[in-house]
Protein backbone atom coordinates (compact mmCIF):
# COMPACT_ATOMS: atom_id res chain seq x y z
CA UNK A 1 0.00 0.00 0.00
CA UNK A 2 1.09 4.16 -1.18
CA UNK A 3 0.72 5.72 2.11
CA UNK A 4 1.56 9.23 2.97
CA UNK A 5 1.13 8.54 6.88
CA UNK A 6 4.35 7.10 8.69
CA UNK A 7 4.41 8.52 12.01
CA UNK A 8 3.59 6.68 15.43
CA UNK A 9 -0.47 6.42 16.16
CA UNK A 10 0.63 8.52 19.22
CA UNK A 11 2.30 11.38 18.08
CA UNK A 12 0.04 14.01 16.44
CA UNK A 13 0.21 13.01 12.48
CA UNK A 14 1.80 16.86 11.72
CA UNK A 15 5.12 15.71 13.86
CA UNK A 16 6.96 13.72 10.83
CA UNK A 17 10.60 13.64 9.94
CA UNK A 18 9.58 16.18 6.75
CA UNK A 19 7.39 18.53 8.99
CA UNK A 20 8.92 21.11 10.75
CA UNK A 21 5.89 21.05 13.76
CA UNK A 22 6.80 21.02 17.19
CA UNK A 23 4.96 19.52 20.00
CA UNK A 24 5.40 22.74 21.29
CA UNK A 25 3.10 24.64 18.25
CA UNK A 26 0.69 21.79 18.15
CA UNK A 27 -0.25 22.15 21.58
CA UNK A 28 -0.84 25.99 21.21
CA UNK A 29 -3.23 25.60 18.07
CA UNK A 30 -4.90 23.20 19.51
CA UNK A 31 -5.20 24.92 23.20
CA UNK A 32 -6.26 28.34 21.84
CA UNK A 33 -8.70 26.37 19.08
CA UNK A 34 -6.75 27.51 16.24
CA UNK A 35 -7.38 23.76 15.21
CA UNK A 36 -10.54 23.04 14.98
CA UNK A 37 -11.12 19.08 15.46
CA UNK A 38 -13.41 18.41 12.08
CA UNK A 39 -12.89 17.46 9.08
CA UNK A 40 -13.28 19.11 5.72
CA UNK A 41 -15.58 16.49 4.17
CA UNK A 42 -17.37 18.02 7.39
CA UNK A 43 -17.55 21.09 5.74
CA UNK A 44 -19.86 19.68 2.92
CA UNK A 45 -21.87 17.57 5.74
CA UNK A 46 -22.87 20.19 7.75
CA UNK A 47 -23.44 22.38 4.79
CA UNK A 48 -26.07 20.05 3.04
CA UNK A 49 -27.26 19.03 6.61
CA UNK A 50 -28.18 23.00 7.14
CA UNK A 51 -29.05 24.19 3.78
CA UNK A 52 -30.01 20.58 1.30
CA UNK A 53 -31.71 22.63 -1.22
CA UNK A 54 -29.28 25.52 -1.97
CA UNK A 55 -27.18 25.31 -5.22
CA UNK A 56 -24.21 24.49 -4.13
CA UNK A 57 -22.32 24.36 -7.51
CA UNK A 58 -23.02 25.23 -11.13
CA UNK A 59 -21.27 23.76 -14.21
CA UNK A 60 -20.17 26.60 -17.24
CA UNK A 61 -18.36 25.95 -20.12
CA UNK A 62 -15.89 28.24 -21.87
CA UNK A 63 -18.51 28.17 -24.80
CA UNK A 64 -21.28 29.71 -22.03
CA UNK A 65 -22.98 26.80 -21.60
CA UNK A 66 -24.45 25.96 -18.00
CA UNK A 67 -23.65 22.29 -17.97
CA UNK A 68 -24.68 21.22 -14.65
CA UNK A 69 -26.25 22.57 -11.55
CA UNK A 70 -26.42 20.53 -8.27
CA UNK A 71 -27.34 21.52 -4.68
CA UNK A 72 -25.71 20.65 -1.52
CA UNK A 73 -27.89 17.62 -0.61
CA UNK A 74 -27.07 16.19 -4.14
CA UNK A 75 -23.30 17.09 -3.84
CA UNK A 76 -22.82 15.63 -0.55
CA UNK A 77 -24.56 12.66 -1.70
CA UNK A 78 -22.45 12.14 -4.86
CA UNK A 79 -19.01 12.74 -2.69
CA UNK A 80 -20.39 9.97 -0.65
CA UNK A 81 -20.56 7.55 -3.20
CA UNK A 82 -17.86 8.48 -4.85
CA UNK A 83 -15.99 7.37 -1.75
CA UNK A 84 -17.58 4.11 -2.07
CA UNK A 85 -16.09 3.88 -5.15
CA UNK A 86 -12.81 4.88 -4.25
CA UNK A 87 -12.77 2.07 -1.23
CA UNK A 88 -13.89 -0.72 -4.33
CA UNK A 89 -10.92 0.15 -5.83
CA UNK A 90 -8.70 -0.40 -2.87
CA UNK A 91 -7.99 2.89 -1.32
CA UNK A 92 -7.65 3.01 2.41
CA UNK A 93 -6.80 6.04 5.02
CA UNK A 94 -2.98 7.91 3.86
CA UNK A 95 -3.34 6.52 0.01
CA UNK A 96 -2.52 9.11 -2.18
CA UNK A 97 -5.28 10.38 -4.86
CA UNK A 98 -4.60 12.46 -7.51
CA UNK A 99 -7.41 14.68 -9.71
CA UNK A 100 -6.50 16.53 -13.40
CA UNK A 101 -9.82 17.28 -14.40
CA UNK A 102 -11.15 21.03 -15.46
CA UNK A 103 -13.58 22.89 -12.91
CA UNK A 104 -16.41 21.20 -12.52
CA UNK A 105 -18.71 20.01 -9.47
CA UNK A 106 -17.66 16.64 -9.70
CA UNK A 107 -14.38 17.42 -9.29
CA UNK A 108 -15.22 19.38 -5.71
CA UNK A 109 -17.44 15.95 -4.97
CA UNK A 110 -14.03 14.03 -5.40
CA UNK A 111 -12.11 16.13 -2.96
CA UNK A 112 -14.50 15.40 -0.45
CA UNK A 113 -15.15 11.62 -1.35
CA UNK A 114 -11.31 11.52 -0.72
CA UNK A 115 -10.90 13.37 2.52
CA UNK A 116 -13.99 11.24 3.68
CA UNK A 117 -11.84 7.96 3.39
CA UNK A 118 -8.96 9.71 5.16
CA UNK A 119 -7.16 9.78 2.18
CA UNK A 120 -4.94 12.50 0.80
CA UNK A 121 -6.06 14.38 -2.25
CA UNK A 122 -3.47 16.07 -4.67
CA UNK A 123 -4.62 18.10 -7.86
CA UNK A 124 -3.08 18.89 -10.92
CA UNK A 125 -3.95 21.92 -13.31
CA UNK A 126 -5.38 19.61 -16.31
CA UNK A 127 -2.99 21.77 -18.75
CA UNK A 128 -0.07 20.65 -16.98
CA UNK A 129 2.28 18.89 -19.11
CA UNK A 130 4.45 15.49 -18.75
CA UNK A 131 6.93 16.99 -16.69
CA UNK A 132 4.94 18.69 -13.75
CA UNK A 133 2.50 15.59 -14.13
CA UNK A 134 5.44 13.04 -13.69
CA UNK A 135 6.40 14.75 -10.58
CA UNK A 136 3.59 14.63 -8.55
CA UNK A 137 2.61 11.48 -9.43
CA UNK A 138 5.88 10.39 -8.87
CA UNK A 139 6.16 11.99 -5.72
CA UNK A 140 2.66 11.91 -3.80
CA UNK A 141 2.66 7.59 -5.10
CA UNK A 142 -0.69 8.08 -5.96
CA UNK A 143 -2.32 4.76 -6.45
CA UNK A 144 -5.66 6.37 -8.51
CA UNK A 145 -5.64 9.31 -10.79
CA UNK A 146 -8.67 10.68 -12.49
CA UNK A 147 -8.36 12.41 -15.81
CA UNK A 148 -10.58 13.20 -18.64
CA UNK A 149 -9.54 11.95 -22.22
CA UNK A 150 -8.91 14.72 -23.70
CA UNK A 151 -9.72 19.05 -22.82
CA UNK A 152 -8.72 21.67 -25.45
CA UNK A 153 -5.46 20.44 -26.72
CA UNK A 154 -4.85 18.66 -23.85
CA UNK A 155 -4.73 14.99 -23.87
CA UNK A 156 -4.50 13.99 -20.17
CA UNK A 157 -5.19 10.42 -20.50
CA UNK A 158 -2.64 9.64 -22.96
CA UNK A 159 0.08 11.17 -20.97
CA UNK A 160 -0.39 9.50 -17.48
CA UNK A 161 -1.36 6.12 -19.67
CA UNK A 162 2.17 7.24 -20.95
CA UNK A 163 3.61 7.74 -17.67
CA UNK A 164 2.71 4.58 -15.90
CA UNK A 165 5.49 2.38 -16.49
CA UNK A 166 7.38 4.85 -14.71
CA UNK A 167 4.99 4.97 -11.76
CA UNK A 168 5.31 1.78 -10.05
CA UNK A 169 2.64 2.82 -7.27
CA UNK A 170 -0.33 3.76 -9.69
CA UNK A 171 -3.01 0.99 -9.53
CA UNK A 172 -6.19 2.45 -11.44
CA UNK A 173 -7.03 5.83 -14.02
CA UNK A 174 -10.34 6.78 -13.77
CA UNK A 175 -11.65 8.50 -16.77
CA UNK A 176 -13.91 11.39 -16.91
CA UNK A 177 -16.12 9.81 -19.69
CA UNK A 178 -16.22 6.26 -21.54
CA UNK A 179 -14.38 3.65 -20.54
CA UNK A 180 -11.25 2.97 -22.39
CA UNK A 181 -8.46 0.12 -22.20
CA UNK A 182 -6.92 -0.01 -18.64
CA UNK A 183 -9.31 2.47 -17.32
CA UNK A 184 -12.40 2.82 -14.51
CA UNK A 185 -15.38 5.15 -15.87
CA UNK A 186 -15.68 7.82 -13.19
CA UNK A 187 -19.91 7.66 -13.57
CA UNK A 188 -19.02 3.49 -11.98
CA UNK A 189 -17.72 4.51 -8.81
CA UNK A 190 -21.28 5.85 -8.27
CA UNK A 191 -22.46 1.69 -8.08
CA UNK A 192 -19.93 0.93 -5.60
CA UNK A 193 -21.46 -1.03 -2.86
CA UNK A 194 -22.04 1.11 0.36
CA UNK A 195 -19.32 0.84 2.55
CA UNK A 196 -19.48 2.30 6.63
CA UNK A 197 -16.56 4.50 6.49
CA UNK A 198 -14.93 5.28 10.07
CA UNK A 199 -14.40 9.31 10.48
CA UNK A 200 -10.89 10.43 9.55
CA UNK A 201 -8.47 12.24 11.66
CA UNK A 202 -8.78 15.43 11.33
CA UNK A 203 -5.18 15.98 12.01
CA UNK A 204 -3.83 13.70 9.41
CA UNK A 205 -2.09 15.02 5.79
CA UNK A 206 -5.35 15.35 3.74
CA UNK A 207 -4.00 17.56 1.49
CA UNK A 208 -0.17 17.51 -0.89
CA UNK A 209 -0.49 20.85 -2.99
CA UNK A 210 2.49 21.65 -5.32
CA UNK A 211 4.22 25.09 -5.43
CA UNK A 212 3.56 26.15 -9.26
CA UNK A 213 7.55 25.45 -10.82
CA UNK A 214 8.26 28.66 -11.80
CA UNK A 215 11.92 28.21 -10.97
CA UNK A 216 12.87 24.83 -10.73
CA UNK A 217 10.87 21.30 -9.97
CA UNK A 218 7.70 21.79 -8.22
CA UNK A 219 7.73 20.36 -4.56
CA UNK A 220 4.32 18.83 -2.51
CA UNK A 221 3.36 21.28 0.18
CA UNK A 222 1.49 19.28 3.07
CA UNK A 223 -1.66 20.11 4.89
CA UNK A 224 -3.85 19.16 7.35
CA UNK A 225 -7.97 19.87 7.46
CA UNK A 226 -6.37 22.02 10.50
CA UNK A 227 -4.07 24.13 8.76
CA UNK A 228 -6.16 24.74 5.49
CA UNK A 229 -9.22 25.53 7.70
CA UNK A 230 -7.28 27.91 9.75
CA UNK A 231 -6.10 29.84 7.10
CA UNK A 232 -9.70 30.10 5.55
CA UNK A 233 -11.23 30.82 8.55
CA UNK A 234 -8.96 33.62 9.88
CA UNK A 235 -9.38 35.27 6.42
CA UNK A 236 -13.07 35.19 6.55
CA UNK A 237 -13.43 36.77 9.56
CA UNK A 238 -10.81 39.64 8.90
CA UNK A 239 -12.74 39.90 5.61
CA UNK A 240 -16.20 40.42 6.96
CA UNK A 241 -19.37 39.95 5.74
CA UNK A 242 -19.55 43.06 3.63
CA UNK A 243 -16.95 41.35 1.87
CA UNK A 244 -18.48 38.25 1.48
CA UNK A 245 -22.03 39.08 0.49
CA UNK A 246 -24.99 36.92 1.21
CA UNK A 247 -25.56 35.12 -1.08
CA UNK A 248 -21.91 34.33 -1.62
CA UNK A 249 -21.72 33.68 -5.39
CA UNK A 250 -17.86 32.64 -6.15
CA UNK A 251 -16.72 32.84 -9.65
CA UNK A 252 -13.99 29.76 -9.67
CA UNK A 253 -12.19 30.35 -12.71
CA UNK A 254 -8.50 29.40 -11.19
CA UNK A 255 -7.75 26.08 -11.66
CA UNK A 256 -9.05 23.82 -8.89
CA UNK A 257 -5.97 21.51 -9.05
CA UNK A 258 -4.46 24.61 -8.05
CA UNK A 259 -4.42 25.90 -4.38
CA UNK A 260 -6.41 28.73 -5.62
CA UNK A 261 -9.45 27.11 -6.86
CA UNK A 262 -8.74 24.50 -4.36
CA UNK A 263 -9.03 26.65 -0.92
CA UNK A 264 -10.38 29.68 -1.93
CA UNK A 265 -13.29 28.11 -4.77
CA UNK A 266 -14.20 24.54 -3.49
CA UNK A 267 -13.57 24.77 0.56
CA UNK A 268 -14.66 28.68 0.93
CA UNK A 269 -17.48 28.65 -1.55
CA UNK A 270 -18.82 24.95 0.92
CA UNK A 271 -17.67 27.07 4.49
CA UNK A 272 -19.90 30.18 3.55
CA UNK A 273 -22.88 28.23 2.46
CA UNK A 274 -22.48 29.36 -0.98
CA UNK A 275 -22.50 28.75 -4.55
CA UNK A 276 -19.10 27.95 -7.01
CA UNK A 277 -19.60 28.60 -10.26
CA UNK A 278 -17.02 26.73 -11.37
CA UNK A 279 -15.60 27.89 -15.34
CA UNK A 280 -13.90 24.92 -17.05
CA UNK A 281 -11.21 27.64 -18.99
CA UNK A 282 -10.58 31.33 -18.55
CA UNK A 283 -11.87 32.86 -21.59
CA UNK A 284 -12.50 36.84 -20.57
CA UNK A 285 -15.68 37.59 -22.93
CA UNK A 286 -17.29 34.36 -21.64
CA UNK A 287 -15.90 34.95 -18.05
CA UNK A 288 -18.34 38.51 -18.16
CA UNK A 289 -21.13 36.79 -19.77
CA UNK A 290 -21.25 34.24 -17.00
CA UNK A 291 -20.48 36.77 -13.95
CA UNK A 292 -24.18 38.49 -15.25
CA UNK A 293 -25.76 35.35 -15.88
CA UNK A 294 -25.11 33.90 -12.21
CA UNK A 295 -24.99 36.84 -10.08
CA UNK A 296 -21.15 36.12 -9.11
CA UNK A 297 -20.51 38.67 -6.42
CA UNK A 298 -17.09 37.57 -5.85
CA UNK A 299 -14.13 36.23 -7.50
CA UNK A 300 -10.08 35.29 -6.27
CA UNK A 301 -7.54 35.66 -8.52
CA UNK A 302 -4.34 36.48 -9.62
CA UNK A 303 -4.03 40.22 -11.49
CA UNK A 304 -4.14 39.36 -14.45
CA UNK A 305 -7.35 37.53 -14.60
CA UNK A 306 -8.62 40.92 -13.81
CA UNK A 307 -6.90 43.19 -16.41
CA UNK A 308 -8.61 40.83 -18.79
CA UNK A 309 -12.28 41.21 -17.49
CA UNK A 310 -11.01 45.11 -17.64
CA UNK A 311 -10.84 44.98 -21.17
CA UNK A 312 -14.38 43.38 -21.87
CA UNK A 313 -17.96 44.92 -21.65
CA UNK A 314 -18.41 44.62 -18.06
CA UNK A 315 -16.28 47.39 -17.13
CA UNK A 316 -18.66 50.05 -16.48
CA UNK A 317 -21.69 47.78 -16.61
CA UNK A 318 -23.78 49.45 -13.56
CA UNK A 319 -25.65 45.99 -13.33
CA UNK A 320 -22.16 44.43 -12.63
CA UNK A 321 -22.90 42.01 -9.35
CA UNK A 322 -19.36 42.15 -8.21
CA UNK A 323 -19.10 42.70 -4.65
CA UNK A 324 -15.54 41.73 -4.24
CA UNK A 325 -12.38 40.87 -6.21
CA UNK A 326 -9.23 38.97 -4.32
CA UNK A 327 -5.81 39.51 -5.78
CA UNK A 328 -3.37 36.98 -4.42
CA UNK A 329 -0.54 35.00 -5.51
CA UNK A 330 1.19 37.29 -7.87
CA UNK A 331 2.11 41.24 -7.74
CA UNK A 332 -0.54 43.54 -7.78
CA UNK A 333 0.25 46.72 -9.52
CA UNK A 334 -0.01 49.65 -6.84
CA UNK A 335 -3.43 51.32 -8.97
CA UNK A 336 -5.18 48.62 -10.04
CA UNK A 337 -7.91 48.10 -7.15
CA UNK A 338 -8.63 51.74 -7.39
CA UNK A 339 -8.82 51.75 -11.48
CA UNK A 340 -10.75 48.37 -11.39
CA UNK A 341 -12.94 49.11 -8.46
CA UNK A 342 -14.17 52.28 -10.32
CA UNK A 343 -14.92 49.95 -13.14
CA UNK A 344 -16.87 47.23 -11.54
CA UNK A 345 -18.03 49.21 -8.55
CA UNK A 346 -16.92 46.61 -6.07
CA UNK A 347 -13.91 45.82 -3.40
CA UNK A 348 -10.80 44.75 -4.97
CA UNK A 349 -8.67 43.28 -2.21
CA UNK A 350 -4.77 43.25 -2.50
CA UNK A 351 -3.77 40.27 -0.86
CA UNK A 352 -0.05 38.37 -0.35
CA UNK A 353 -0.53 34.75 -0.44
CA UNK A 354 1.12 31.30 -1.65
CA UNK A 355 0.98 27.45 -1.79
CA UNK A 356 2.68 27.44 1.74
CA UNK A 357 0.43 29.86 3.33
CA UNK A 358 -3.16 30.64 1.87
CA UNK A 359 -3.25 33.86 2.56
CA UNK A 360 -1.83 35.52 4.81
CA UNK A 361 -1.68 39.25 4.59
CA UNK A 362 -4.71 40.76 3.14
CA UNK A 363 -6.46 44.17 2.89
CA UNK A 364 -10.18 44.38 3.84
CA UNK A 365 -13.01 46.60 3.75
CA UNK A 366 -12.99 48.01 7.29
CA UNK A 367 -9.17 49.53 6.12
CA UNK A 368 -8.41 52.86 5.43
CA UNK A 369 -8.51 53.48 1.13
CA UNK A 370 -5.56 54.38 1.09
CA UNK A 371 -4.32 50.42 2.25
CA UNK A 372 -5.04 49.35 -1.38
CA UNK A 373 -1.90 50.50 -2.67
CA UNK A 374 -0.50 48.04 -0.53
CA UNK A 375 -1.06 44.30 0.13
CA UNK A 376 -2.76 44.93 3.27
CA UNK A 377 -1.93 44.09 6.87
CA UNK A 378 -1.02 40.38 8.69
CA UNK A 379 -4.37 38.38 8.56
CA UNK A 380 -5.38 37.50 12.53
CA UNK A 381 -3.84 34.48 13.73
CA UNK A 382 -0.83 35.12 11.58
CA UNK A 383 2.80 36.56 13.10
CA UNK A 384 5.16 38.43 10.28
CA UNK A 385 8.85 39.34 10.20
CA UNK A 386 10.30 41.42 7.76
CA UNK A 387 14.30 41.62 7.35
CA UNK A 388 17.38 40.21 9.04
CA UNK A 389 17.59 37.49 6.76
CA UNK A 390 20.19 35.64 8.61
CA UNK A 391 18.51 36.26 12.49
CA UNK A 392 14.91 35.99 12.40
CA UNK A 393 15.12 36.99 15.92
CA UNK A 394 16.43 40.18 15.03
CA UNK A 395 13.56 41.25 12.44
CA UNK A 396 10.56 43.72 12.46
CA UNK A 397 7.00 42.88 13.30
CA UNK A 398 4.03 44.06 12.72
CA UNK A 399 3.56 47.39 14.73
CA UNK A 400 7.46 48.11 14.84
CA UNK A 401 8.30 51.36 14.59
CA UNK A 402 9.54 52.63 11.81
CA UNK A 403 9.68 51.64 8.03
CA UNK A 404 11.90 47.96 7.55
CA UNK A 405 12.32 46.33 3.62
CA UNK A 406 13.48 42.60 3.81
CA UNK A 407 12.90 39.13 3.26
CA UNK A 408 9.71 38.02 4.80
CA UNK A 409 9.24 35.19 7.53
CA UNK A 410 5.50 34.11 8.62
CA UNK A 411 4.55 31.49 10.92
CA UNK A 412 0.30 30.66 12.32
CA UNK A 413 -1.83 27.68 12.31
CA UNK A 414 -2.28 28.08 8.65
CA UNK A 415 1.47 27.64 8.24
CA UNK A 416 2.16 24.27 5.72
CA UNK A 417 3.56 21.34 7.75
CA UNK A 418 6.41 21.23 5.18
CA UNK A 419 8.01 19.72 1.76
CA UNK A 420 6.61 16.24 1.23
CA UNK A 421 9.83 14.33 1.47
CA UNK A 422 12.11 16.68 1.46
CA UNK A 423 13.15 17.28 5.01
CA UNK A 424 16.30 19.23 4.25
CA UNK A 425 14.23 21.48 1.98
CA UNK A 426 11.81 21.91 4.74
CA UNK A 427 14.66 22.34 7.72
CA UNK A 428 16.46 25.34 5.21
CA UNK A 429 13.03 27.30 5.08
CA UNK A 430 10.91 26.93 8.36
CA UNK A 431 13.21 27.47 11.32
CA UNK A 432 12.56 25.10 14.78
CA UNK A 433 10.37 28.29 16.03
CA UNK A 434 8.20 27.68 12.92
CA UNK A 435 9.10 30.75 10.92
CA UNK A 436 9.15 30.38 7.73
CA UNK A 437 11.22 32.09 4.94
CA UNK A 438 8.59 33.13 2.28
CA UNK A 439 10.93 34.14 -0.83
CA UNK A 440 9.24 37.14 -0.75
CA UNK A 441 10.88 41.11 -0.21
CA UNK A 442 8.33 43.11 1.43
CA UNK A 443 8.08 46.60 2.94
CA UNK A 444 6.93 46.68 6.73
CA UNK A 445 5.62 50.63 6.91
CA UNK A 446 5.51 52.46 10.14
CA UNK A 447 1.74 51.98 10.37
CA UNK A 448 1.38 48.41 9.82
CA UNK A 449 0.85 47.63 6.03
CA UNK A 450 2.59 45.48 4.41
CA UNK A 451 4.10 46.08 0.85
CA UNK A 452 5.47 43.30 -1.38
CA UNK A 453 8.44 44.45 -3.64
CA UNK A 454 8.91 41.22 -5.40
CA UNK A 455 10.28 37.49 -5.11
CA UNK A 456 13.69 37.72 -3.19
CA UNK A 457 15.04 35.83 -6.32
CA UNK A 458 13.28 38.26 -8.52
CA UNK A 459 14.76 41.45 -7.10
CA UNK A 460 17.27 43.13 -9.50
CA UNK A 461 20.59 43.79 -8.16
CA UNK A 462 22.30 46.86 -9.85
CA UNK A 463 25.23 47.99 -8.86
CA UNK A 464 24.77 46.59 -5.21
CA UNK A 465 21.33 48.29 -5.26
CA UNK A 466 18.22 46.50 -5.15
CA UNK A 467 15.69 47.56 -8.07
CA UNK A 468 12.27 47.11 -6.08
CA UNK A 469 10.10 45.51 -9.15
CA UNK A 470 6.94 45.50 -8.09
CA UNK A 471 6.99 49.18 -7.48
CA UNK A 472 8.45 49.97 -11.14
CA UNK A 473 5.78 47.61 -12.11
CA UNK A 474 3.02 49.02 -11.09
CA UNK A 475 4.48 52.49 -12.47
CA UNK A 476 4.62 50.75 -16.37
CA UNK A 477 0.64 49.30 -15.84
CA UNK A 478 -0.62 53.01 -15.31
CA UNK A 479 0.83 54.06 -18.84
CA UNK A 480 -1.93 53.96 -21.60
CA UNK A 481 -0.24 51.80 -23.87
CA UNK A 482 0.54 49.00 -21.41
CA UNK A 483 -1.84 46.31 -20.94
CA UNK A 484 0.49 44.13 -18.93
CA UNK A 485 4.14 44.38 -17.51
CA UNK A 486 7.04 42.77 -15.77
CA UNK A 487 10.46 43.87 -14.93
CA UNK A 488 13.18 41.11 -15.01
CA UNK A 489 17.32 40.92 -13.91
CA UNK A 490 19.58 40.61 -17.23
CA UNK A 491 23.03 40.14 -17.14
CA UNK A 492 25.78 42.70 -16.92
CA UNK A 493 29.55 42.87 -16.91
CA UNK A 494 29.79 45.75 -15.19
CA UNK A 495 27.03 46.27 -12.67
CA UNK A 496 25.46 42.16 -11.89
CA UNK A 497 21.93 43.17 -13.70
CA UNK A 498 20.22 45.90 -15.38
CA UNK A 499 16.33 45.78 -15.62
CA UNK A 500 14.50 44.56 -18.35
CA UNK A 501 10.99 45.32 -18.54
CA UNK A 502 9.12 42.92 -20.75
CA UNK A 503 5.31 44.91 -21.20
CA UNK A 504 2.18 43.58 -23.53
CA UNK A 505 0.66 46.63 -25.47
CA UNK A 506 -2.77 47.84 -24.97
CA UNK A 507 -3.10 48.44 -28.28
CA UNK A 508 -1.00 49.19 -31.60
CA UNK A 509 1.04 52.35 -30.12
CA UNK A 510 5.01 51.33 -28.97
CA UNK A 511 6.43 53.71 -27.27
CA UNK A 512 10.07 53.69 -27.06
CA UNK A 513 12.19 53.10 -23.84
CA UNK A 514 13.13 56.63 -23.44
CA UNK A 515 9.43 57.66 -23.91
CA UNK A 516 8.48 55.23 -21.13
CA UNK A 517 11.40 56.10 -18.82
CA UNK A 518 9.59 60.12 -19.40
CA UNK A 519 6.34 58.61 -18.34
CA UNK A 520 7.91 56.89 -15.17
CA UNK A 521 9.39 59.85 -14.24
CA UNK A 522 6.49 62.44 -14.53
CA UNK A 523 4.41 59.81 -12.44
CA UNK A 524 7.04 59.95 -9.78
CA UNK A 525 9.45 56.55 -9.87
CA UNK A 526 12.76 57.15 -9.09
CA UNK A 527 15.28 57.59 -11.34
CA UNK A 528 17.45 54.91 -9.82
CA UNK A 529 14.85 52.58 -10.66
CA UNK A 530 14.20 53.41 -14.18
CA UNK A 531 14.40 50.33 -16.97
CA UNK A 532 17.36 50.36 -19.06
CA UNK A 533 16.00 47.45 -21.72
CA UNK A 534 12.50 47.44 -23.44
CA UNK A 535 10.64 44.64 -25.20
CA UNK A 536 7.33 43.67 -26.22
CA UNK A 537 5.40 40.75 -26.35
CA UNK A 538 1.92 39.08 -27.55
CA UNK A 539 2.04 37.66 -24.19
CA UNK A 540 3.62 37.11 -21.10
CA UNK A 541 4.28 33.31 -20.29
CA UNK A 542 2.29 32.20 -17.17
CA UNK A 543 1.63 29.08 -15.42
CA UNK A 544 -2.39 28.05 -15.01
CA UNK A 545 -2.92 30.41 -12.32
CA UNK A 546 -1.57 33.27 -14.01
CA UNK A 547 1.78 33.88 -12.42
CA UNK A 548 4.33 35.07 -14.65
CA UNK A 549 7.38 32.68 -15.68
CA UNK A 550 9.94 35.00 -14.66
CA UNK A 551 12.37 32.35 -15.14
CA UNK A 552 11.62 32.15 -19.20
CA UNK A 553 12.08 35.42 -19.71
CA UNK A 554 15.42 35.62 -18.16
CA UNK A 555 16.81 33.12 -19.71
CA UNK A 556 15.58 34.48 -23.07
CA UNK A 557 16.36 38.07 -22.71
CA UNK A 558 19.39 36.97 -20.73
CA UNK A 559 20.90 35.26 -23.83
CA UNK A 560 20.39 37.58 -26.33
Amino acid sequence: MNTLMDTAPTAHPGLRPDSRLTPELVQQYEESGAWVPTTLRHLLSSAAAEVPDRVAAVDRTSTGQRTASVTYAELDERAHRYACGLYALGVRAGDSVAVMLPNRADFAALIFAINELGAVYSGIPVAYGERDVEVILRRTGARVVVVPESFGSARPLELVQGLRGRLPGLEHIVLAGPRQDGSTPLDSLLDAPEVDLPEPDPRVLAHVGFTSGTTGEPKGVMNTGQTLQAVMRNWAAHAGADALAEPFVNLVGSPVGHHTGFLWGVLLTTYLRGTAVYLDRWVPDRAAQVIREEGVTAMFSAPTFLQDLMQTDLAHDEHCPLRTVVLAGAPVPRTLPSVAGSMFGCYVCPAWGMTELGIGVSCAPHLPAHAQTTDGVPVPGTEIKVGAPENVDAAATAGTPGDTAGPLFIRGPGLFLGYLNLPEVTRAEIDTDGWFRTGDTVRLTADGYVELEGRTKDIVIRGGENIPVTSVESALFQHPDILEATVVGVPDERLGERACAVVVPSGDARPSLAEVCDFLLENGLSKHFLPERLEYVQALPKTASGKVRKVQLRERYGES
